[in-house]
């Protein structure tokens, strides 16, 4: 594992870089690869999918099926450009990836398709092209694994921590049944868990595992395919999510050390704590209201602007919001000079701007 982390940085696909993640920048990548067409997306684009391997187990990984997630497409490059260079890891697997599901929301950075339709609750109807071209590839395929890839919003916190990587093995049913599927999918995030705390304590989450038939991964869980979900999350001003990608592919190696080794640790996995909607993007203390003094939360309203993502401050609330906590704190009562009148959209924006809160480029 330790080489992993050494050789990371050092990976090709590192030129891949920012949260616009659009078709044409993997587009060069694929040549790297066994790559093929396994559809195209509603607006026409390519839906590639990258072969590596030939052993016996057969694992499917897809990412960017929402289209403003970026960070495990970067990541899961890393990882098989990491896998190639290391055949001895990669001679039990078989792998497909497809690193870009969505290019049209890619694209536009929003989370649907071209159709207004998130792909990931579109496993019952398949009415989008890109949803029948993963379910077409898992029919082929036949895999023994799936890895089912996503960013996840800033918001998500874990016992007063950032929530760096949260992951879920998802229910197969309403009433939660462990199936064998299921219980391979908790062991397998088990066991990367164990890795993870070791760097990262108390900064992995678990997401709520209430059934939803028309999410891919459960629908992928109630066939009987063990699948595991990978969310990546937020740390301090990390706005590139540079240290996230890191671990992320440490976690996808983790995944695979753990199958190839048959080291599934399930027991561990209801040891990991539940994510909480506890944390905003920053907190401002000490805001003159009235004859008192109140918090305002600040969460970035994320924008594709001139082929640019722009974190733009807004209002989440105001009080006493001590509940909260935020990858950014600021104390007003350090910056004198600031009059701040009130709350109004023109005050609040110049406000934004005298703390310089807006993030630019990624």
């Amino acid at each position: 594992m330790n080489s992993f982390l050494k050789q990371l940085p050092d990976l090709k696909s590192q030129i891949l870089q920012g949260r616009y993640m659009t078709y044409p920048k993997i587009e060069r990548l694929l040549s790297d690869f066994d790559s093929k067409q396994v559809g195209a997306s509603a607006k026409g684009l390519p839906i590639n999918m990258l072969t590596l391997g030939t052993g016996p187990i057969k694992v499917l990984m897809w990412s960017q099926m929402h289209g403003n997630e970026s960070t495990s497409t970067k990541g899961i490059m890393d990882v098989m450009y990491f896998l190639a260079a290391n055949p001895t890891l990669l001679a039990p697997f078989t792998i497909q990836v497809i690193p870009m599901l969505n290019p049209d929301g890619a694209a536009a950075y929003t989370r649907v398709n071209a159709n207004a339709v998130d792909l990931n609750r579109d496993a019952q109807q398949q009415s989008q092209p890109e949803t029948r071209a993963l379910f077409e590839l898992y029919d082929t395929f036949q895999p023994d694994y799936c890895f089912n890839l996503h960013d996840q919003r800033t918001l998500f916190g874990v016992d007063d921590n950032p929530c760096i990587l949260s992951f879920l093995s998802p229910a197969a049913d309403a009433g939660k049944s462990i199936t064998k599927a299921r219980e391979q999918a908790m062991g397998i995030i088990g066991y990367i868990n164990e890795q993870l705390q070791q760097q990262l304590s108390n900064q992995v989450g678990r997401y709520d595992d209430t059934y939803n038939p028309n999410c891919v991964g459960d629908c992928f869980q109630a066939k009987g395919t063990p699948t595991l979900l990978f969310e990546c999350g937020q740390s301090g001003q990390d706005y590139g999510r540079i240290a996230t990608r890191k671990w992320f592919g440490f976690s996808v190696v983790a995944a695979l050390h753990c199958i190839a080794n048959n080291v599934f640790m399930p027991t561990a996995y209801d040891r990991i704590p539940e994510v909480e909607k506890s944390y905003v993007d920053v907190l401002i203390h000490h805001v003159p209201d009235h004859e008192s003094q109140i918090s305002l939360a600040v969460q970035y309203e994320e924008k594709l602007n001139s082929g640019r993502i722009t974190f733009e401050p807004t209002l989440h609330s105001k009080g006493d919001l001590s509940q909260l906590n935020a990858h950014k704190t600021i104390d007003l009562r350090k910056h004198n000079s600031i009059d701040f009148g009130s709350f109004e959209d023109a005050a609040l924006k110049k406000l934004f701007k005298m703390l310089d809160l807006t993030h630019y480029s990624y």
